[in-house]
């Protein structure tokens, strides 16, 4: 097997260069982009680990310039810690998976097996060309990705697991640094100018520091909720619950936020509205989550909420006057990674979790989920649930 190192940095080359060849790899190495696409255009690969920071030209810019000389090929980022939000959007742009930085063998060399592996068959699924009904080959190759992609979720939620618990330390520890501080400060008036400014600016840091240490861990907390609903293992209530008090008390928490946008907020329910059997939290989820969407995309307007009864049914509705869904993608919005806007640019801060999770919650308590939209016109997000049905 024949993969291709991209890395500005000589020793870590040498590192997997050395390893790699030691199990059996053939390795070509390149030291930047244009030199790893001259390399990729003219020698075929198997399988490319890729640097995601690099002078000159970037692993963003270099996967996507692979990706269009050959889509095939399986790209793998590799990431320092604090870029790990960045390598989930070149998961977006086709990266197959990414690994963090310093190398670590074990973990590269089976993020390299089930790449390659994938790639092979999905090569076979083509070349068959037979429906699954047609081609017991085609059934086997189906079930072996059907396995590959859940021990990449296993994977996924492993590693997430395995940062929740050192983030949680640092976010702690900097709210504690953050409230010494503070308290010391108070009972110091510095007079120097130059004192005041650092002062500020540590205060700043600080500020920092917490607020994105939460939204790293409001990203692992997402991941591992979507893992656990994946496979099967998320532990859903079974409670009688008023869906009429789950709007109410979501809708409320959005009022001042709305308010401070400038935006018309109201949301109206039928009376007598029945009650659904099912998790009062995770559909607090789901609400919270479109109201956050709405939130995002509409600059001004309105945003309004329905709840009714349809056909035995309860209907929940969320419709803005925001920038609107191109029709292409009013269904792969529900899955993962995939979000509104041009990659890397004018997406806002998130890594695309929010609606495939919302997807699988609602399809746990027997609903569907949708969109209805128009570019320029604003979106109509609803889902329904089955009155007094058991959930799955």
């Amino acid at each position: 097997m024949h993969v291709l190192v991209v890395d500005d940095d000589e020793m870590v080359r040498f590192v997997l260069n050395e390893k790699l060849a030691e199990v059996g790899y053939t390795v070509t190495d390149a030291c930047d982009g244009q030199s790893a696409l001259e390399l990729f255009r003219g020698t075929a690969f198997d399988a490319v680990l890729l640097d995601l920071k690099m002078p000159g030209m970037d692993g963003i810019t270099t996967l996507r310039e692979m990706r269009r000389h050959d889509p095939d090929v399986p790209v793998i980022m590799v990431t320092a810690f604090g870029d790990i939000s960045t390598a989930v959007e070149a998961i977006k742009l086709g990266a197959y998976d990414f690994t963090e930085k310093p190398p670590q063998l074990s973990r590269i060399l089976v993020t390299l097996k089930r790449a390659i592996e994938k790639a092979a068959l999905e090569r076979e699924v083509r070349s068959l060309g037979k429906s699954a009904e047609e081609s017991m080959v085609l059934k086997a190759a189906c079930e072996k990705l059907k396995e590959l992609d859940k021990m990449k979720t296993a994977f996924l939620s492993s590693i997430s697991h395995e940062l929740r618990t050192p983030l949680t330390s640092i976010i702690g520890y900097a709210e504690i640094a953050r409230q010494k501080y503070c308290k010391l400060l108070s009972s110091i008036t510095p007079n120097d100018e130059k004192v005041v400014r650092v002062i500020g600016q540590i205060d700043a840091n600080l500020d920092i520091l917490v607020s994105e240490g939460n939204r790293l861990a409001d990203l692992i907390d997402n991941v591992l909720e979507l893992t656990a609903l994946e496979a099967g293992t998320a532990d859903i209530c079974s409670d009688n619950v008023s869906l009429e008090s789950v709007i109410n008390g979501v809708a409320t928490e959005f009022v001042e936020q709305f308010k401070s946008r400038g935006l018309d907020f109201s949301w109206e329910i039928e009376a007598d509205l029945p009650s659904v059997v099912g998790d009062s939290r995770r559909l607090s989820h789901v609400m919270h989550h479109l109201f956050s969407n709405a939130l995002k995309f509409t600059e001004q307007g309105h945003v309004f909420c329905t709840a009714g009864k349809v056909q035995g049914n309860l209907l929940v509705s969320v419709s803005d006057t925001g920038k609107g869904i191109p029709e292409t993608l009013h269904r792969t919005i529900f899955d993962k990674f995939s979000q509104i806007g041009e990659t890397l640019t004018d997406k806002p801060k998130g890594t695309g979790l929010g609606l495939p999770i919302c997807r699988l919650i609602i399809e746990r308590h027997g609903g569907n989920i949708w969109v209805e939209s128009e570019l320029g016109k604003g979106s109509t997000f609803t889902f329904t649930l089955p009155a007094f049905r058991e959930i799955g």
